[in-house]
């Protein structure tokens, strides 16, 4: 399998009909390592404080990166036209992972300081797979295949959106109870820009939006961590010894890197900031790198999104461009809900951030993500 994605990649590399965009590819590695190296420095102290190995986290992050280029250089070559036919296997098996999260012995549960329980992960080994980011995926491709295929109704049949409807309600509700209300965020608006996409006019989604605004309240009203969240986001200061602690450091974390950074590791972000090397990673990077360094990789990653969108807009099969139109929607939010919940501009969600955060559940996705993007990219697909 290795020597053929060998073969196939340097055949796509050469000059010609089928070959992959270059600018996109190297973005891709660009961020891949820089992001590998900001973990390597925000996970360092924890990783020694933790298990006496400062290269803990560096390592299980390598070896699912490892694993993630697998599947980035194999889905680059399948055929993804191909998925297409797989959709709706694919969100029934995401909706039976989602589900074995809260069987006990398979599901793993962590306790946080808000006082909840959290089932996101199905223990493997020593390792862990969340299944809530193999169902953004699966929505991904289900979505891409289902509005495909309504593009080439002469008259929308909304019968026959009854199932898919609640197919896709049903991972909704399953992350939720997990609970993983970020992640709902993400297939929410995924979902909110297939609509987009479809044409559906925004008056009615500006309708629809300011209608289910009771419904996100209630969401965050009736439980008790997410209003807390709320509450600790609207007055950070006012609980900075226990769950504003995060926020606060953060802050100090982007005052303290001034304009160039700091010694690497050397920040009181690294030693004092929960989740420094996960949800909070930004803090540590730009404590760091300094400002310059947050604008450059602020650079890498519109360079990214903006060069798959202009090549996207090109792409001639429906299913490609509703499949990379998908993934660009989940990356772009990724990155901007991260980013604004770092800063203060938005609540906590827990919502990582791409290339950058530890975790190998999520940049094994990303990964998946990204090689499905290149595949469609390719100049064959884009009529040149």
């Amino acid at each position: 399998m290795i020597n053929f994605i060998i073969r196939k990649w340097r055949e796509f590399w050469l000059p010609g009909k089928n070959s992959l965009d270059v600018l996109l590819i190297v973005t891709i590695f660009i961020l891949l390592f820089t992001g590998l190296c900001v973990m390597y420095s925000s996970s360092s102290i924890t990783a020694w404080r933790e298990f006496k190995d400062s290269e803990y986290f560096l390592k299980k992050q390598t070896i699912w990166i490892c694993v993630g280029l697998v599947f980035f250089f194999f889905f680059s070559l399948f055929p993804y036209q191909k998925l297409e036919k797989l959709a709706l296997i694919g969100i029934v098996l995401a909706i039976g992972l989602l589900i074995l999260v809260f069987i006990p012995g398979i599901g793993k549960s962590v306790s946080t300081y808000y006082g909840r329980n959290f089932h996101r992960w199905i223990a493997i080994g020593p390792y862990q797979l969340q299944p809530s980011e193999v169902a953004k995926v699966a929505v991904l491709v289900y979505l891409a295949s289902l509005f495909q295929k309504l593009k080439l109704e002469i008259t929308l049949d909304y019968k026959k959106l009854l199932i898919p409807i609640l197919l896709l309600l049903t991972v909704i509700v399953l992350i939720l109870v997990e609970p993983a209300f970020g992640t709902t965020l993400e297939i929410l608006f995924v979902i909110l820009g297939f609509i987009f996409l479809f044409g559906f006019p925004f008056r009615n989604l500006l309708i629809a939006g300011i209608v289910s605004l009771p419904l996100i309240y209630i969401l965050i009203d009736r439980v008790g961590y997410r209003k807390k969240r709320v509450e600790v986001w609207l007055d950070p200061y006012r609980y900075r010894f226990d769950e504003g602690h995060q926020l606060v450091t953060s802050f100090r974390a982007f005052l303290d890197g001034g304009w160039f950074g700091n010694k690497l590791a050397s920040g009181y972000a690294h030693r004092y900031l929960t989740y420094s090397h996960t949800d909070f990673v930004l803090a540590t990077f730009v404590e760091d790198f300094g400002f310059i360094g947050f604008m450059t990789f602020i650079f890498l990653v519109l360079l990214l999104l903006f060069r798959s969108f202009y090549l996207i807009q090109k792409v001639q099969d429906p299913f490609g461009f509703y499949l990379g139109a998908g993934i660009l929607i989940v990356l772009g939010t990724q990155f901007i809900i991260n980013m604004f919940v770092v800063t203060g501009i938005f609540p906590i969600t827990g919502i990582s951030l791409p290339f950058v955060s530890y975790g190998g559940s999520s940049i094994l996705i990303v990964l998946i993500s990204l090689g499905i993007l290149v595949n469609i990219t390719r100049k064959e697909n884009l009529g040149l």
